[in-house]
């Protein structure tokens, strides 16, 4: 994002500037506003799972005017529910609330969904399941993101599951994830908002399907059916219990965490507090619509990898090269760069897709120039990272990976400063603790085994995945 900062005189004022003199309080004025540029935001990186959760309720119940989420994907998981029934209190307490998710991977029961909706919270999905909108279906929203009062933003990898804050309990994820964080105070926030709903608004997004717990069903006057069997009364009587179960069910989760102890309601926590004012943050996002009609997130972050001069490093779930991206790196380590690549082993991986896709690729890496590691687990890796040059920070929701550059709409923030960027880099450097470096056989150095740590049955999986189903869905990893 450029500088927004501009002042100017009075016009007619100015013309005869050397008659007039500025009155002492306009004087102050204007040094304040060059002392104080209106583009700078303050900036958080928060790595901790149990951080992460806190930051994400405190800026729930803080929230004075509106909230706005992006969610990849959500599910019936307890701290999901706990995090749906926030946004019911805020709506309780006069707050506008905006929750866009990926249409596919709305996995939030219906019925709670109903409830949410007759509460007053604002639901869509992007590209859901239509047989009218086919081109829909490879191209889905990555975007997670949260925004209150257009001051505050959270961008990073979690969702809003358990494993996602390092807790683990029964979910689609099945390990806990390690994972990163932005918290930004200032007027990003504001830009990213302006995204948001454009997005919002935008004939890429419907409003959710309801089904039976549809309000315009269950306004439905059964007394002018001729259904013998009262079939309609009973159906519409059956979906109002569902709505009220789906309420018991969130106040229910709601009372349990706070006695989870994995956070604290009402905390009164600021988390601008003890950071720094950076000048010059850049909010990254995707077209609305196809990609590929303008430049957007990847093609921002290839520019500026193309830009280091000593070093780039990485941390990503997948890594899978597209010739842009090979071209970038390649053409970044013949000028001298070191690039060093954080990705998940065998051991730490639960996508066997994307893993497929890369472990054939571990020599040809290796042998370009690029410093690979995997990390070992029990966690997976799942922080989506760039450090170029130890200056600029970028964090956010992309993978490298085909999908983010061609498919899936993707955010991030990127940040220019120091000791920022020293801060990053010393959590970087702290996860290779636990990761191998590989070789240029493609094996972790010290190791025997091509995949330490790991089970047969796993491997045998990915020799199938590999031999059955990468070869012809390699542009999808």
């Amino acid at each position: 994002m450029r500088s927004i900062l501009h002042w100017s005189p009075n016009l007619r004022g100015a013309a005869d500037l050397g008659k007039r003199r500025l009155g002492a309080t306009t004087i102050l004025v204007v040094m304040f506003w060059l002392c104080n540029p209106v583009d700078a935001d303050t900036f958080r990186i928060i790595d901790s799972g149990k951080e992460a959760a806190q930051v994400r309720v405190d800026m729930i119940q803080q929230a004075r005017s509106e909230i706005a989420i992006e969610l990849h994907r959500a599910s019936d998981d307890g701290l999901v529910l706990s995090y749906l029934a926030l946004l019911r209190d805020a709506v309780r307490r006069g707050i506008e609330v905006r929750f866009l998710i990926d249409g596919s991977f709305n996995e939030i029961p219906r019925s709670i969904q109903a409830h949410l909706v007759q509460e007053g919270v604002l639901i869509k999905e992007y590209h859901p399941v239509r047989l009218t909108k086919r081109g829909w279906i490879t191209q889905r929203l990555h975007d997670k993101v949260i925004l209150t009062d257009r001051t505050q933003m959270l961008i990073g990898g979690r969702n809003l599951e358990y494993p996602f804050f390092g807790v683990v309990r029964k979910s689609y994820v099945k390990r806990a994830y390690l994972d990163r964080d932005a918290y930004l105070q200032g007027v990003t926030a504001e830009v990213a908002h302006r995204y948001f709903m454009q997005l919002w608004n935008s004939a890429e997004v419907m409003d959710t399907r309801l089904g039976r717990y549809d309000q315009r069903y269950l306004a439905w006057d059964c007394s002018s059916s001729r259904d013998e069997d009262n079939y309609c009364a009973d159906s519409k009587a059956e979906a109002l219990r569902g709505i009220e179960r789906a309420a018991a069910l969130l106040d229910r989760h709601r009372a349990e965490l706070v006695s989870s102890g994995l956070v604290q309601l009402d905390s009164g926590t600021d988390w601008s507090v003890g950071q720094r004012d950076i000048d010059g943050i850049e909010f990254l996002h995707d077209p609305i619509g196809r990609k590929g009609k303008e430049p957007g997130t990847f093609q921002a972050l290839l520019e500026y990898m193309d830009t280091a001069k000593k070093s780039i490093v990485i941390e990503s779930p997948y890594l899978i090269l597209s010739k842009n991206s090979k071209k970038i790196l390649q053409r970044a380590i013949d000028r001298g760069v070191k690039v060093r690549v954080l990705t998940n082993s065998l051991a730490s991986t639960q996508n066997f897709f994307a893993q497929g896709g890369y472990v054939g690729k571990k020599k040809r890496l290796v042998r370009m120039g690029l410093e690979v590691w995997e990390y070992k687990g029990p966690k997976m890796l799942h922080a989506k990272t760039i450090l170029i040059d130890d200056k600029s920070v970028i964090i956010g929701n992309f993978n490298i990976d085909p999908r983010s550059e061609f498919l899936n709409t993707e955010l991030a923030v990127v940040a220019r400063d120091e000791q920022l960027a020293r801060q990053l880099r010393s959590s970087m450097d702290g996860r290779l603790d636990n990761a191998w470096l590989i070789g240029p056989d493609g094996k972790a150095v010290g190791e025997n085994r091509r995949f330490p740590k790991t089970q047969m049955s796993e491997v045998i999986k990915l020799r199938a995945y590999q031999l059955l189903l990468v070869p012809f869905i390699r542009d999808q990893l």
